[in-house]
């Protein structure tokens, strides 16, 4: 099974060169700050390269090199809505740099913890969320697999699946990845305000009061950074007024460490 690229040359550049100078640029410009502990997770933005990209090199230059079996990416679905939690069972995910392969194993433990969890081949085909990762990745790290986990509606599977995850990745180096986006089309100083609000929540481990467009998502990381009895740490913010739209409507952007 092979899911092929859905938004290459829209959310970032098709070509390959084109797409590796970008990240380059992008990485190269981003700050690490330095971490105490070790990094098992990151929340990231999922829009265009050209809006959030300078956001999200600030989380991936944080694992820069680092050694991961696989990465564990979740989201909520923007193009299919269903009940329960859509995990990518085999096969591979291509984008111009290459193909990524599955972990068919950790799929199979988790989607056998539950019968929330399940293959739905249809809520990944158009998804940009977890794609939008998968470049960046492939820049920084290298021999790691992947597994996408989509939420297909808001409900209380975020608990049920951090448990599960917990229970599932003994024995393995795994990095999870939170793909979120912040407050959508906000005036710039309301969605610095709103943005703020949230993220001292996430910072505080806290489940409510998150404006958020990956609701379930950012639950589950938080769920499995308190059970690690791990901390969050904020790495960048902005939104798209600053960089590259107007301020009128804009949309929040955060990459935020969870670190154990």
């Amino acid at each position: 099974m092979l899911r092929q690229s859905a938004v290459a040359g829209e959310f970032y550049p098709e070509n390959k060169e084109e797409l590796k100078k970008m990240i380059s640029g992008f990485l190269s410009k981003a700050k690490a700050p330095k971490i105490n502990g070790e990094i098992f997770g990151l929340l990231l933005p999922h829009a265009g390269y050209a809006y959030s990209g300078k956001v999200a090199a600030s989380g991936f230059k944080t694992i820069a090199e680092k050694n991961f079996d696989t990465v564990i990416i979740i989201a909520d679905s923007h193009y299919e809505r269903f009940d329960g939690v859509a995990v990518f069972p085999r096969g591979e995910w291509e984008t111009p740099l290459g193909k990524i392969k599955i972990d068919e194993s950790l799929a199979q433990k988790i989607t056998a913890g539950s019968r929330r969890f399940f293959q739905r081949d249809s809520a990944h085909l158009w998804e940009h969320s977890i794609e939008v990762q998968l470049p960046f990745l492939q820049r920084t790290l290298k021999n790691f697999k992947i597994l996408p986990i989509i939420f297909g509606s808001e409900n209380k599977d975020w608990k049920l699946l951090a448990k599960t995850i917990l229970e599932s990745i003994e024995n393995k180096k795994v990095l999870i990845i939170a793909s979120a986006d912040l407050s959508h089309y906000l005036s710039y100083g309301k969605a610095k305000e709103i943005d703020k609000k949230t993220l001292n929540n996430i910072l505080n481990l806290k489940v409510s009061g998150l404006n958020i467009c990956a609701i379930d998502s950012a639950k589950t990381i938080i769920e499995i950074t308190k059970s690690l009895g791990g901390r969050a740490k904020l790495l960048k913010y902005a939104n798209s007024g600053d960089t590259a739209a107007g301020e009128t409507r804009v949309v929040g952007y955060g990459a935020v460490a969870f670190i154990k």
